[in-house]
């Protein structure tokens, strides 16, 4: 019998596209000294060419819930694939895969006004995710479901807003 707490494994590839077909991010899951970590790589796509930005490891473990990646090349990172309250609930990588901005739960919690308890009963997947995010017309900021409203990530700034 399934333990009913058990997760299952992140898929061993995952990949997406910008919205505008740009930019493409493949996540894939490496066992390493018996640790499972996810590896995210960006490529620029141009004139049918598949151009390699960065490959890294990425803190989370297993990696994130979900992972996004605009038309200016910004990758957003969200939740942990395990449901846990991490310190890497949202994170925004630069075209380069450095750390532009990186919000934990609590974070989260303060920018909803909510409770930790409220945001995470009101999850619809993940530890405290509430639906599926949706880019600005822009692609400027992100707008996150969470805690039955919408945070904005402002994607220039990083800053969080409910």
């Amino acid at each position: 019998m399934l333990d009913p707490d058990a997760l299952p494994i992140p898929p061993v590839l995952r990949h997406g596209g910008s919205p505008a077909g740009t930019y493409h991010l493949v996540l894939t899951l490496t066992d390493a000294d018996g640790q499972r970590r996810t590896v995210a790589s960006l490529y620029e796509i141009t004139d049918q060419l598949c151009a390699p930005l960065w490959t890294q490891p990425l803190p989370h473990s297993y990696g994130p819930r979900l992972a996004l990646v605009n038309d200016a090349g910004l990758v957003v990172l969200l939740d942990e694939w395990i449901n846990v309250a991490s310190p890497y609930a949202i994170v925004v990588l630069d075209p380069r895969g450095e750390v532009m901005a990186q919000h934990g739960f609590d974070d989260i919690v303060a920018a909803t006004g909510a409770t930790r308890a409220e945001v995470v009963d009101r999850a619809a997947q993940g530890f405290w995710l509430g639906g599926d995010p949706e880019f600005s017309r822009a692609g400027d900021r992100l707008f996150i479901p969470a805690a039955g409203g919408r945070l904005t990530l402002d994607l220039t700034t990083g800053d969080l807003t409910f």
